[in-house]
């Protein structure tokens, strides 16, 4: 999995777009920031881009910090 450098939902390798934003993955973008994953689930442990409030995997409200 990887992260769209754009909007930073999680996108499966072998994708070459964005499903949400369209953002071509196989280019970064120019000016962007790579995502620094700062956002964990309590429930499952994914891990999450600041920006993001909820998992993608089961709606639980995330938390700040890394898994142990």
């Amino acid at each position: 999995m990887k992260l769209c450098p754009k909007c930073g939902t999680r996108c499966e390798d072998a994708w070459k777009f964005c499903p949400k934003d369209g953002t071509d993955l196989a280019t970064l973008i120019k000016g962007t920031n790579p995502m620094v994953l700062t956002k964990l689930c309590p429930r499952c442990g994914s891990k999450y881009d600041s920006r993001v409030r909820f998992c993608l995997k089961d709606g639980t409200a995330l938390v700040s910090g890394t898994p142990r």
